[in-house]
């Protein structure tokens, strides 16, 4: 079987007849029910002596996506116990005519037994006035507070009041904006305990109001609707018709999780199929494409962007994409590498993997021993790896070790949304069957991830009769276009042949051998070939004995079609693409798949990037090209002086002073520019300050907030703060996007966002309650604000002193340290502020050197290098600078570190970099001041 032992789970079947709505998963055989509602009125007196505890039986419903081990991390508080709840359940008949067997698999609707516990004893309610309130949905705190306290801002005293409550799910009240339909809350009267609601699994469920609570009005309109700032809805209840989903406590975030938490639930598809680690690489891509506009533009020139249909493809794009869990198995794959490296051992068998929020499975050919942080199961084929233990490999140290599976690639989505992996050399062929539009899109799909894959160092992705536009339009260096089969597979037994002798010469009992040993390097590197055309049957024939024949070699066919056969298939189901069947494993899988129409906006973003800059001024205006020496009469290095309180710069070749020997060290913090004369700084505004240009914060914000919501709420505050004006709808897709987001999830937010910005001297709301738009109060700025203030649209217009001021801002790129999957909708922004800064940094420069004053100089390029390294006309800023100062060891230090980030771009040195390096290296005669060329 596929899954096995601990990570078996729920999704083999659907019930026949789905569970009913429960708050909870866990149920008992014997207890009787406890009444709906207890008061201190009700409640029966409890005896002086305590009984003993009785010891209940206990069962667990299977939810749809569960295992055996997170049952038992659920039930038991260790997933290890997964065995107890084993023993238990071996050959009982369950719903659907099946039983728990070694393969471990489990249906939703099962009822497995749990280990025995000792039921908690109910502790009454001393008779002090205090009642309970019965949570129904749509309830919170506030309300329940100001119906029942008569003011809503007591809610803390429910809180405080139901802390202790053992709730039906067997939680505890800890967080106030997280309350449950079912739980009991405690109204306080003058003092007493709260109570333990009966036997956590004894109770009966209960049910919801039998009308639903009319729905909140908008925020906007009726302030009054999100009066509960302190608070979260409860959580609503799944439909009837569908089975429950895992409780809370195993879910990535419910409604209010993911209106203000930091794990906000995404989803891990695309609307048309595209999962999480293909749009990470594509996104990977782009922005090394990106990265090399801004590396060509000229100064004044905006990159090309992506405008209307594009633009919501990226923003999609991004709001599935995951680097994360690209890192994760990156590293976790080179550190296993380095690992079987030092132990002299062979890489073990990777057949398949699977990818989900909370581990990664490993299911290997053969039994194999891992290292820590790997965990071993029952199966010794099978290990984990759990996403938490990532962080023990040194990413750095093992970004030189070679990738070991370099053709592991998504073929879709299985149980709990994990990804599944196939290393496509491990299985040799792989057919995908179905109609020939299913299967095109499927082959689509698996062409992208492994041409953008990082954990392929290097790979040939060779497509034939399918995809033609993939090699033009994904310029990787990894794929090539054939109309045909041709020669190829002889060009590939050719391979083979050659590999399998270097194998040989080098003692390399097999591929994996030679990659864990270091060996036999040239036949590493994988060829997979996707057939869009079926092969007769002399070439089945011959593509089997390529692929089946041992040693392996790094080769590997993906076949498509009706036709298509092999002992590793993808059967596409006829009637909905979303459906197939991995075999021989037996597994539903919603496949990977690239559309048509996102097929083409893909390749159409993409193209974005090869469109020239725009000019930011008219061709009018003052040219772009760098300043010629003569453009600038005398007296700026005096003003320069006056302006900044700066001493004269002298300096000489032959005797460089401490501040040019100081200039060789690495990247100098923006704080270090001389600060502008106050007249020339923004007049900033009376509230707080959201900034942007660097690690996105919020300054100055007054009020109370929980440090589980900052990073939420600051970015829904750059949103609006960037965007004033715009309406929920825009709103929602921007912090939700391809999320249900209900109102009171928005309301709640927004809510917590006005408390958090508080009010002015006059008691008005920094974000005032509005029926048309979000907007701050005018007091209320951001960094960029204060920016565009003082340089405008273009820095060559603006006074020396404003942009002084205004680079002082800078404290990094635009946008940094957040969620890589958060801020999707900011990315034409920042690379709008990248252009603006890296602009202001040059002509900041340029002056500097023009008045020679290599300290200004230096330091207005390296301002400008923390936000765009690869800029090479900051680094010719950088260098003159060094050589105005006499530095020989700064211009070296400039020039190397300008080499190797071109170097790690793939990109050659621009032609005037390559002249300005040979002309600062050739002989020639010593001279001091300003060197002509400057």
């Amino acid at each position: 079987a596929f899954v096995v032992g601990p990570v078996g789970v729920a999704t083999a079947a659907e019930p026949v007849q789905p569970p009913a709505p429960q708050p909870a998963p866990v149920t008992t055989a014997e207890a009787p029910a406890a009444p709906a509602v207890t008061t201190a009125e009700t409640a029966p007196t409890a005896p002086e002596t305590a009984a003993q505890p009785a010891t209940v039986q206990r069962t667990h419903t299977v939810q749809r996506g569960e295992s055996l081990w997170r049952i038992a991390e659920q039930e038991l508080g260790d997933g290890m116990r997964w065995p107890e709840i084993a023993e238990l359940n071996y050959g009982l008949p369950q719903p659907g005519g099946r039983a728990l067997d070694n393969t471990h698999w489990i249906d939703p609707g099962w009822q497995l037994l749990l280990p025995p516990e000792p039921a908690p004893p109910a502790v009454p309610v001393a008779d002090t006035g205090a009642t309970t309130h019965v949570v129904a949905e749509g309830d919170t705190l506030w309300g329940i507070a100001e119906q029942r306290l008569g003011d809503g801002a007591r809610y803390p005293e429910l809180v405080e009041a139901s802390r202790d409550t053992v709730q039906p799910d067997g939680a505890r009240l800890t967080d106030p904006d997280l309350i449950r339909p079912g739980w009991t809350i405690t109204i306080p009267g003058t003092a007493g305990t709260p109570p333990v609601v009966g036997d956590p699994v004894a109770r009966e469920p209960v049910p919801p109001p039998a009308e639903q609570p009319a729905p909140p009005v908008e925020e906007d309109v009726q302030p009054p609707a999100e009066a509960p700032a302190g608070e979260a809805p409860a959580e609503e209840q799944p439909p009837a018709d569908e089975p429950l989903q895992p409780p809370v406590a195993e879910q990535p975030g419910d409604a209010a999780t993911q209106a203000v938490g930091d794990d906000v639930q995404v989803p891990v598809r695309t609307t048309a199929g595209v999962g999480a680690l293909l749009a990470a690489g594509v996104l990977a891509f782009l922005a090394a494409r990106r990265r090399t506009q801004q590396r060509r533009r000229e100064p004044g020139e905006r990159i090309a962007m992506p405008a209307g249909a594009l633009a919501d493809t990226e923003r999609e794009l991004r709001g599935v994409a995951d680097p994360m869990s690209v890192e994760l198995v990156d590293v976790a794959l080179r550190g296993l590498a380095a690992d079987c490296a030092r132990r002299g051992v062979s890489l073990p068998p990777l057949r398949i993997g699977r990818l989900t929020s909370e581990q990664f499975e490993l299911y290997l050919a053969d039994a194999a021993e891992l290292p820590a942080p790997f965990v071993a199961t029952d199966q010794g084929h099978v290990w984990l790896l759990p996403a938490a233990a990532g962080r023990a490999f040194d990413a750095d140290e093992l970004r030189d070790v070679p990738a070991p599976y370099p053709s592991l690639v998504t073929v879709g989505h299985g149980p709990e949304d994990g990804h599944l992996l196939l290393d496509l050399e491990r299985l040799g062929t792989l057919a995908v069957v179905g109609d020939r539009e299913p299967s095109r899109e499927v082959m689509a799909a698996l062409a992208v991830e492994l041409a953008t894959s990082p954990w392929a160092d290097d790979l040939q992705v060779t497509l034939v009769g399918t995809c033609p536009e993939l090699a033009s339009g994904l310029d990787t260096g990894r794929i090539r276009y054939l109309p045909t089969v041709g020669s190829l597979l002889t060009e590939l037994s050719t391979r083979a042949r050659h590999d399998r002798a270097a194998m040989a010469e080098s003692g390399a009992y097999s591929l994996d051998d030679a990659r864990a040993r270091g060996v036999a390097v040239a036949a590493w590197t994988p060829e997979i070939v996707l057939l869009g055309e079926p092969l007769g049957p002399e070439q089945d024939t011959q593509l089997a004995e390529l692929v089946q024949s041992l040693p392996r070699v790094a080769v590997a066919a993906v076949t498509s079609g009706n036709g298509a056969v092999g002992q590793w298939s993808l059967e596409l189901s006829a009637g909905d693409p979303d459906a197939a069947v991995l075999q021989p494993v037996g597994v539903d899988v919603q496949p990977q798949r690239l559309d048509q129409h996102q097929y083409h906006q893909i390749l159409e973003l993409l193209g974005v990037t090869t469109q020239p800059a725009r000019p930011w001024v008219d061709s009018g205006g003052r040219p772009a090209d760098e300043p010629e020496p003569g453009d600038v009469g005398p007296g700026l290095l005096e003003s320069l002086e006056a302006d900044f309180d700066l001493p004269a710069a002298e300096p000489s070749p032959d005797e460089p002073t401490d501040d040019v020997v100081a200039a060789a060290d690495p990247v100098a913090p923006a704080a270090q520019l001389p600060s502008a004369a106050p007249s020339s700084a923004p007049v900033p505004g009376d509230g707080p300050t959201v900034l942007l240009l660097g690690p996105v914060e919020v300054e100055d914000a007054e009020g109370p907030v929980e440090q589980s919501k900052y990073r939420q709420l600051t970015e829904i505050a750059a949103f609006i703060a960037l965007h004033p004006g715009l309406g929920h709808a825009a709103l929602d897709d921007a912090m939700w996007p391809g999320s249900r987001v209900t109102q009171n999830t928005r309301n709640t937010a927004i809510s917590k966002l006005r408390r958090w910005f508080g009010r002015d001297a006059n008691g008005d709301d920094y974000l005032p309650r509005v029926d048309s738009g979000y907007r701050f109060h005018p007091g209320v700025t951001t960094d960029w604000d204060q920016w565009r203030s003082l340089v405008g649209d273009d820095p060559t217009l603006a006074g020396t002193q404003q942009l002084v001021a205004a680079l002082e801002l800078v404290r990094g790129q635009p946008f940094t340290g957040v969620n890589p999957r958060r801020y999707g909708w900011a990315e034409h922004l920042k690379q709008e502020m990248i252009s603006a800064i890296v602009d202001a940094a040059h002509e900041l420069a340029q002056r500097a050197l023009r008045g020679g004053d290599a300290h200004l100089a230096r330091k207005a390029s390296t301002i400008g290098l923390q936000v765009e390294p690869g800029m090479e006309l900051l680094w010719r800023d950088r260098i003159k600078a060094e050589h105005l100062a006499g530095n020989r060891a700064g211009i070296d230090d400039a020039i190397a570190r300008m080499t190797a980030i071109s170097a790690d771009l793939g990109d050659d040195l621009e032609d005037a970099t390559v002249q300005l390096i040979a002309e600062l290296t050739s002989p020639a005669p010593e001279r001091s001041g300003v060197p002509e060329r400057l």
